[in-house]
């Protein structure tokens, strides 16, 4: 089976649930090592994370690597893919909504220009209690006010260990 490597500096519990559930995963802070033949790569940055500027620190990391991902996951937020309103987005991140909207399209086009087989998780405000669980495709409208972390990472294991969401970005909600 492939390596799992999880890139991330979140301090909720969502890396310790998805190794949870993908006990072979490894947790790593940055985009500084050496990516193995098979590697599948899950990038879970936080909402205000400059996702901008480390996209830019994954493609050196590309650039300067013997072998490619299998695949990139990542984890980004409502709001990307024409999927909630300006007023759900403020309520949801706050009066720099519409910039960090725009931060994580840019990764996200990015991640697409790469070539490589991709998934990107467009999720509401992850909370700790339990939701319930919807995909919903681009373009449809997210509802709700956040999802569950153990719903998060319910997803998040199956992007990193199928090819059920291959070349998709899906949203996610109650």
């Amino acid at each position: 089976m492939s390596r799992i490597v999880i890139v991330s500096r979140r301090h909720d519990k969502l890396v310790s649930t998805v190794m949870k559930k993908v006990p072979e995963a490894v947790a790593l802070t940055n985009f500084k090592f050496e990516i193995q033949n098979g590697d599948v790569l899950c990038w879970l940055p936080t909402v205000n994370e400059a996702v901008d500027d480390e996209v830019q620190e994954l493609a050196a990391l590309l650039d300067h690597s013997l072998f490619l991902p299998a695949k990139i996951v990542m984890l980004s937020i409502a709001g990307t893919a024409d999927d909630a309103t300006n007023q759900q987005l403020q309520k949801w991140y706050g009066r720099q909504a519409t910039q960090i909207v725009f931060a994580h399209q840019y990764a996200i086009k990015m991640i697409d220009e790469f070539e490589l087989p991709y998934t990107i998780v467009r999720a509401l405000p992850i909370i700790s209690d339990e939701t319930t669980l919807k995909i919903v495709d681009e373009g449809k409208s997210l509802q709700g006010e956040g999802i569950g972390i153990a719903q998060v990472a319910q997803v998040i294991k199956r992007a990193v260990t199928t090819d059920v969401f291959k070349n998709q970005s899906v949203g996610i909600a109650p």
